[in-house]
């Protein structure tokens, strides 16, 4: 969802809906920040500074990339 959206801020509660599972059990906000963190230690060259998913704090991820 992010890469297919390079450039825009995409919200957390964006993110959550998107990953909802079939069953409509609720993926937690704290899930979402581990996923995101996983994805950015492998893809960024140091995850504590990321150049590719960027947080935009109090709105969500974009991609910078």
């Amino acid at each position: 969802m992010l890469f297919e959206n390079r450039g825009k801020i995409i919200t957390r509660e964006q993110i959550l809906s998107y990953i909802w599972d079939n069953e409509e059990n609720f993926v937690n906000d704290n899930t979402l920040t581990v996923y995101i963190k996983r994805i950015r230690e492998k893809i960024e060259n140091n995850p504590n500074k990321p150049e590719i998913i960027k947080t935009v704090r109090g709105l969500g991820y974009r991609i910078e990339q």
